[in-house]
């Protein structure tokens, strides 16, 4: 009987450890680029994912506007991509659309955390190389 005591007694602290499952991050990423030639954005959220891409200089209507749930493996995929010190720790803030150029941004959001980056369209960052695969993967089949 003590022994089944010890094991309900254990089963129970650990069924109630709850792991972070970043329930409530939500990355916003995208480009611009100068001379209102074009913008996109993905919002990821763990239930779904929407897509934006429009042209300002012809119109504020999107020219491409898709979404669909996101898969809880995807989602695995994505959360094991992020590491919020790794990331808190980049400081790219360009403007290459000041002067006509494209820039991409990643805003990653959390509980207590708010952090982003803006950098020039293309670049690859070696602490986030694997969010930005999985971005530009999601953003190659959205714009289809």
């Amino acid at each position: 009987m003590r022994a089944f005591l010890l094991i309900l007694l254990f089963a129970s602290m650990f069924s109630c450890r709850k792991e972070d499952d970043h329930s409530n991050l939500m990355i916003t990423a995208g480009f611009i680029c100068g001379w209102g030639s074009g913008e996109d954005s993905l919002v990821i959220t763990r239930s779904e994912i929407n897509y934006l891409y429009f042209i300002p200089a012809k119109s504020r209507e999107p020219v491409k506007q898709a979404m669909r749930k996101t898969q809880e493996s995807e989602w695995n995929e994505i959360v094991d991509a992020v590491n919020y010190s790794e990331f808190a720790k980049l400081n790219y803030n360009t403007c290459n659309v000041c002067v006509d150029g494209c820039d991409e941004w990643v805003s990653l959001q959390d509980d207590d955390f708010d952090h982003a980056i803006r950098y020039t369209k293309g670049q690859e960052i070696n602490s986030i190389k694997r969010l930005q695969e999985i971005l530009s993967r999601l953003r190659a089949e959205f714009a289809k």
